[in-house]
């Protein structure tokens, strides 16, 4: 909750601060707050940064907060320091709320590297940046000692999980079955199951699930898994939406039936390209 509403502090960037880990540009010192604190878990002493401190002075005018950086980056000191007194100096959270960001930050110190790179990927794919999730799931295993089974196969179901958002099921299928394989992770295999269930034609799956007892096992939970998921999404806006929309045709209004189709078509597949396509 933001402590009070405040004036803007500061003038808007012509030129925006680009926040290399969440990928994104910064217009104004109230942004950056909201940046640092929504992300405490994401930021390390990378933060404590001349080029931020520049941007702060060149771009918001704050030339007394951008002096106290300067001081603080000669100083080197730690990230939650840095960010501390950004926060302090806008206002715009509460003292709470600003020792809660404080504690987050003074815990990422004591996080691995590879724990740190989990989370960046784990912000990704909530944000809808799939690709480079991927990227970054892919560098943690390259890198990490076969002995972080734990860690291994949490990166590996993880990763399946943003290959299923991509509809990439033989790629999501390789490293749910991964996980479970790396750590005996149940969670994985019911996910591994549920990619083969999409993934397979009917006659194909009942095979899968026959021939393998182990999954026969976890079968029946995935499958009312599916049909629970099925009645949620008849309830929901999407579903009334779609069968209104098919409402249109059996009404024999087809022109406005595939219009809206195609519209709704156009939307997915911009939006499929968005996250496919995506750059570094």
């Amino acid at each position: 909750m933001i402590w009070q509403a405040i004036a803007p502090v500061g003038r808007e960037a012509e030129n925006p601060y680009y926040f290399e880990k969440l990928y994104i540009n910064i217009y104004s010192i109230e942004e950056l707050c909201y940046a640092l604190f929504e992300n405490a878990f994401l930021i390390d002493n990378d933060i404590v940064d001349k080029g931020l401190a520049d941007w702060i002075y060149k771009e918001c005018g704050l030339t007394d907060l951008a002096s106290t950086l300067y001081s603080l980056i000669n100083q080197h000191v730690q990230a939650v320091a840095f960010v501390g007194t950004i926060l302090d100096y806008v206002g715009y959270y509460s003292p709470e709320e600003i020792k809660k960001a404080e504690s987050i930050l003074r815990l990422n110190v004591s996080m691995s590297v590879f724990d740190k790179w989990k989370a960046k990927a784990d912000f990704l794919f909530e944000n809808k940046h799939y690709k480079l999730a991927i990227k970054e799931y892919e560098k943690i295993l390259k890198n990490i000692g076969d002995d972080e089974t734990d860690l291994i196969s949490r990166v590996y179901n993880n990763m399946g999980v943003t290959y299923m958002a991509l509809y990439f099921m033989d790629k999501a299928a390789e490293c749910f079955k991964k996980a479970w394989e790396t750590d005996g992770n149940e969670e994985a295999f019911r996910h591994y199951i549920a990619a083969m269930r999409i993934k397979l034609p009917e006659n194909e799956y009942i095979r899968f699930v026959s021939e393998n007892e182990q999954v026969s096992k976890y079968a029946i939970e995935v499958e009312s898994a599916f049909e629970e998921a099925k009645l949620t999404f008849e309830e929901s806006e999407k579903a009334k939406s779609m069968k209104e929309l098919s409402a249109l045709k059996d009404t024999g209004n087809a022109g406005l039936y595939y219009e809206e189709t195609n519209r709704c078509i156009a939307r997915l597949k911009s939006d499929y390209r968005d996250v496919c396509l995506e750059s570094d």
